[in-house]
């Protein structure tokens, strides 16, 4: 059996990181940022507690009147599991409170949750997003509620060296069903945008991080394969722990005191939020890689009020045993 001390762990977290354009220029550097990463072998019991458990802090950032929060709390935790002997539990958090992108992008809360657990002599961990979730999101002061799928990944694989990845695999079936549905809605998302929207262009994220919706399983297995084998980076695939959002109407009264109901300035397909004049919204984006997830729980694509992209509330969790994969 593996040696849990010869485990790998990788597990970082921040609460908002990205670039503006306009109405000035701004690199925006990771905040709140916490990284894990390393073995706990060869460690004392004091040496350990120290480097399995890091956490960060943060109150009232504010980037001019563009983006702000109250606070923000991140933290990545690595340890042996009680309840699977040989294993390892590796956790990634991420916490913005009384969040406001240009007064349009509101939220009370936003939490992004991943944690784990690598079992000895199997390449891909059992993977939980719980914990992970929206408090008050709102657009335009509409209250935004999106609908969360934590099992989109959760499926048990069958096999030492089976990857969610692989063709034919849960995780690889809800995704193409979800490219499906965002192909089929993406007309009728943009519009007269469509052209405007960065992320259908052909460096775009559509075509980037998305593989332009059409899945070449061939290149697909063989990229994961590659860098599995390698332990080198790959993009991997991406797509959204939210399955639906629903915007809600305003309901206020005229000055007759009947009842109108103001329909939301934005449009949604999926996980996909535009909005005319601000840009799109990218909810519970997820990265899957051979052996790692990264979550981010808000992407912006700004254009027109302000132009840039900044990512909000995100985690990444990855790791490997002594002698690789999940053993």
């Amino acid at each position: 059996m593996t040696d849990v001390n010869s485990h790998y762990f990788h597990a970082e977290a921040h609460a908002l990181a990205g670039k503006l354009d306009l109405p000035f220029k701004e690199q925006i550097k990771k905040q709140a940022f916490v990284k894990l990463e390393g073995t706990l072998a060869d460690l004392s019991d004091e040496e350990r507690a120290q480097r399995n458990y890091f956490s960060q802090h943060a109150e009232n950032f504010r980037l001019e009147g563009i983006i702000s929060y109250a606070a923000a709390h991140t933290q990545v935790s690595g340890h042996e599991s009680k309840k699977h002997e040989g294993a390892s539990v590796t956790l990634s958090t991420s916490v913005v409170e009384d969040l406001n992108v240009l007064n349009i992008v509101t939220a009370d809360r936003v939490v992004a949750q991943i944690s784990t657990t690598h079992l000895p002599g199997v390449q891909t961990p059992a993977v939980t997003f719980l914990g992970t979730h929206f408090e008050n999101l709102r657009i335009a002061r509409h209250r935004t509620e999106p609908y969360l799928n934590f099992d989109l990944v959760g499926q048990k694989l069958s096999g030492a060296t089976a990857m969610h990845v692989d063709q034919g695999t849960g995780f690889m079936k809800s995704l193409d069903a979800q490219y499906k549905r965002l192909r089929a809605g993406l007309d009728g998302l943009l519009g007269d945008d469509r052209k405007k929207a960065r992320f259908t262009s052909a460096d775009g994220s559509l075509t980037k991080k998305y593989h332009g919706l059409d899945l070449n399983y061939s290149d697909i297995s063989a990229q994961a394969t590659a860098a599995n084998a390698s332990g080198k980076s790959w993009d991997g695939i991406t797509c959204s722990l939210v399955e639906n959002v629903e915007i809600k109407d305003i309901s206020v009264k005229d000055g007759d005191g009947k009842s109108i109901q103001i329909p939301p300035p934005a449009r949604s397909c999926g996980h996909v939020i535009h909005i005319p004049d601000f840009g799109t919204i990218f909810l519970a984006e997820l990265t899957v890689n051979h052996n790692s997830y990264n979550l981010t729980m808000i992407r912006l694509e700004l254009g027109c009020i302000a132009d840039g992209s900044v990512s909000m509330v995100s985690c990444n969790v990855n790791g490997r045993g002594g002698s690789g994969g999940g053993g």
